[in-house]
């Protein structure tokens, strides 16, 4: 079972890859899914909650992800934005460990497990995969991806500074798929690495 990360610049595409992954076979893991349902822990809410206050909670007493967000990605506050990854980043491991392990233990394991994770750099989740796939799109595109789901220009620039530099992130990589032309162009481009990473899946069919 091959464990790929995937990795790429904010709104460069990255799900819709993992998409065509899964409709391959590869068994998918989003990590910002992962974390979500982190935040439902009792330990973290009330971390959360003792560090910011009832004002990034919602009328259900959950934690409002937009509010943290809005602390987090604040310029000036790293030290909050480090806080929250120092309490989150080892439970969303850990989920992701378990994960592959149950799928590992399955009696039909995937061929490929793929880590669909903005921060596998940031966090050292890399440790976890035996090859990162980076997705490729230029900033023009990624920033009007963005704009189109209801993100601002300043919001897209203040995630794209909380995280690696992408030329990084492209050379700790070992694959590049470029998502630039369309979707049918993606699919292939992905069609043509899985069987580049498994020959025996191919079919002369």
């Amino acid at each position: 079972m091959l464990i790929l990360g995937l990795v790429g610049g904010v709104a460069s595409g990255k799900s819709f890859v993992a998409e065509c992954f899964r409709q391959l076979g590869a068994a998918v893991l989003d990590a910002d899914k992962t974390g979500h349902a982190v935040l439902y822990e009792p330990a973290i809410m009330d971390a959360i909650r003792g560090r910011w206050g009832d004002g990034v909670l919602d009328a259900q007493g959950n934690v409002n992800r937009s509010a943290v967000a809005k602390i987090v990605f604040a310029p000036g506050n790293d030290a909050e934005k480090r806080f929250l990854e120092e309490l989150t980043h080892p439970r969303i491991e850990a989920r992701l460990q378990r994960q592959m392990e149950l799928l590992q233990a399955s009696g039909s394991p995937p061929l490929a497990v793929v880590i669909d994770a903005a921060l596998l750099f940031e966090a050292g989740w890399d440790k976890l995969c035996d090859k990162i796939v980076f997705v490729d799109a230029s900033r023009d595109i990624r920033l009007e991806r963005a704009v189109a789901r209801g993100w601002s220009a300043e919001q897209f620039a203040a995630r794209e500074a909380a995280q690696l530099p992408l030329e990084e992130k492209r050379n700790r990589s070992h694959i590049v798929i470029r998502n630039a032309r369309s979707r049918d162009n993606v699919r292939e481009v992905v069609r043509l690495t899985w069987e580049q990473l498994f020959p025996e899946s191919s079919t002369d069919a």
